[in-house]
């Protein structure tokens, strides 16, 4: 069983920051109940494409964990809530802030019953400010974060981000964090609510930006720093075939290896001068067109030259690096076949993650769940 077997986890979160972050605490064995109100339950469940009856987003978020249908705005169902609330060590919650006091299970109030629980709430603007309320998704938190500005061509318009970045690093802060405060309830005795906010999440994830702007007031923008594109030595370049491979040589040592590999060490010590950097990046341009993709993967092998192929996510996952870190699953299922979905991030030597169930059905573990509070 994972480390986290003793742990018990109320999970009132829906679509993907809470749904991830209690997933990761399966993962690692953590008793993960996912409550969900009756009929239609976490939104997730619609997305498609499908397995069966079954979303593969939900299911890649949601593995590991029991499903209890439950209404809290009926009476009766809230009693239950508590009753649940007293054996467990966590609840993890999304709603707009005022929402489960407004249903009564706010933290105040199930403290009173449990004083060692541990509450999370994750939203998009925190507790305080003029934004509370304001509903949003991923890139508006990026965008007012000041993160979307950073990516695209320098005179151009900002890149729509590829990934849900305000989601997955708020999941990752809220599983740091709860485990934090499950640390100090173990030590004291005494639970605590944490607040997680996705914009506060964004304008922290850049210590390089922040550390540039409060160092010397420099804006950094895409297209004018190191990180977007400034510098020839980490950035992308096209190949013949019309593929792309990505530079990040910025040490010394690896650049150096990088112009050893294109036979052009005439510009070793030009990359000092700023004001050869269009000619140094015009000049890798024209290398890397040289070849296809796949002779520069070849050729990279073993040169520490920094160059990485820009792959598409099924490649990627093709790759002998993501087998060997068996980073996807394999899994037989009696109702819906064999499937994969996502392997494991961190590998714990005495007490591994593991896939103990697929995601659940709505409900589907009510009746379990329940009885085992008579007991």
């Amino acid at each position: 069983m994972g480390p986290l077997q003793d742990v018990r986890i109320l999970d009132l979160s829906r679509l993907l920051p809470g749904p991830f972050c209690t997933r990761m605490f399966a993962d690692m064995g953590a008793d993960v109940i996912k409550i969900e109100e009756p009929v239609k339950g976490d939104y997730a469940r619609d997305f498609v494409p499908r397995r069966g009856d079954f979303a593969c987003w939900f299911m890649e978020v949601n593995r590991n964990k029991r499903s209890v249908a439950m209404d809290l705005k009926q009476e009766e169902d809230k009693a239950v809530f508590m009753e649940l609330a007293k054996t467990a060590d966590v609840v993890v919650e999304s709603f707009r802030p005022g929402v489960m006091k407004k249903l009564g299970i706010d933290f105040e109030t199930v403290r009173k019953i449990n004083p060692k629980i541990v509450y999370c709430a994750i939203t998009g603007y925190g507790t305080k400010g003029p934004l509370v309320k304001q509903a949003d998704h991923d890139i508006g938190y990026q965008s007012l974060a000041g993160l979307v500005s950073l990516s695209g061509k320098r005179y151009g318009s900002p890149a729509i981000p590829g990934i849900l970045i305000a989601d997955m690093q708020a999941s990752a802060m809220a599983g740091m964090s709860i485990l934090a405060a499950l640390h100090h309830a173990e030590k004291t005795g005494e639970g605590q609510e944490i607040s997680i906010s996705l914009f506060d999440t964004c304008l922290a994830l850049v210590p390089g930006v922040s550390a540039t702007y409060f160092g010397n007031g420099f804006v950094n923008m895409r297209g004018n720093n190191w990180l977007s594109g400034a510098y020839p030595n980490y950035n992308i370049y096209q190949t013949e075939d019309g593929r792309y491979v990505s530079v990040g040589c910025l040490e010394e040592k690896f650049w150096t290896n990088l112009c050893n590999l294109l036979e052009r060490p005439d510009l070793i010590p030009l990359i000092r001068d700023e004001d050869k950097h269009v000619y140094i990046k015009h000049e890798l341009a024209a290398s890397f067109a040289e070849k296809p993709l796949k002779e520069w993967i070849e050729l990279a092998k073993g040169s520490d030259a920094c160059l990485a192929p820009v792959l598409n996510y099924d490649e990627a996952l093709a790759t002998e690096q993501a087998k060997a870190d068996e980073m996807v699953l394999e899994i037989e299922d009696a109702e819906l076949g064999n499937y994969k979905t996502m392997g494991f991030v961190p590998k714990f030597s005495k007490t591994p993650c593991a896939f103990y169930r697929r995601a659940p059905r709505l409900g589907e573990h009510t009746e379990e769940v329940l009885n085992e509070l008579v007991k």
